[in-house]
């Protein structure tokens, strides 16, 4: 069984995370971290993330309060708690998951810099299904990119903070390393910010006389919490080696094939 620390527990993607790794038999919960004077601070997590029971973990304000009992750290969160969660894990071996997207370059180089240390993974979607799509894109990138020009269309919520995405920014790399005569400048984004749309991916090659259309479409957060949990067995399973586990890793590795 693994270890695990959840952060933002009442967060609408952390939320799922703790109720569906609670519910795996593989999968600890051992603690969670949530802003410092938040009503829930000392709470079971089980009832702060909507489950409904008490799982034996309490959600404290400081990741150091929690971070000794666990194996993986999870971070859905926001950069300036995740840059903290780096550096606690960093600190103390652990592994990291970080979900969360927005980061600057600088903080982008550190999380991926990490991998150098401790069992690290960056994933902006942590939908297995999406990911199995970024491996599609990148075929019809290599098949079509000279041929075609490519636009993403990324729908999310009016509350999400970056745009384009960290998904259409991953899926656009996922192409532009395949494709012939493309970087991922020349894929152009279309952000849309409205609602309470979970996640929405359309790609478009855009060709003579015709086009190409792949997308994705989340109806509910909670594809993104099972592949979290993939993803922390998979992690646990790679720290089983002699080094630990050491390393940078993705969802590709995850998906596996």
């Amino acid at each position: 069984m693994v270890n695990v620390v959840i952060t933002a527990p009442r967060g609408a993607m952390d939320s799922l995370i703790v109720q569906e790794a609670a519910k795996n038999p593989k999968i600890r919960v051992t603690g969670c971290v949530g802003s410092p004077g938040s009503d829930y601070i000392g709470t079971d997590a089980g009832l702060v993330c909507g489950l409904g029971r008490e799982i034996g973990a309490i959600v404290e304000d400081d990741i150091e309060k929690v971070i000794g009992d666990c194996d993986i750290v999870v971070d859905f969160s926001r950069t300036e708690l995740s840059m903290k969660v780096l550096q606690s894990c960093l600190d103390h071996k652990k592994g990291f998951i970080c979900g969360t997207t927005g980061f600057s370059e600088e903080e982008t180089e550190q999380l991926l810099a990490a991998g150098e240390k401790i069992p690290m993974m960056k994933a902006a979607n942590t939908s297995f299904v999406v990911n199995v799509m970024s491996r599609i894109l990148g075929i019809a990138a290599q098949m079509l990119g000279d041929k075609c020009g490519i636009e993403i269309i990324d729908l999310h919520s009016a509350t999400k903070r970056d745009a384009p995405s960290g998904t259409a920014i991953e899926l656009a790399e996922a192409m532009a390393e395949m494709a012939p005569d493309k970087t991922v400048d020349d894929i152009v984004f279309h952000s849309v910010r409205a609602g309470n749309t979970p996640s929405e991916h359309r790609v478009i090659f855009g060709c003579m006389g015709e086009k190409m259309e792949i997308s994705h479409e989340a109806f509910d957060w909670r594809c993104y919490a099972s592949g979290a949990c993939d993803a922390i067995l998979f992690m646990a399973e790679k720290m089983k080696n002699e080094d630990g586990g050491t390393g940078l890793w993705s969802m590709e590795d995850v998906i596996g094939g």
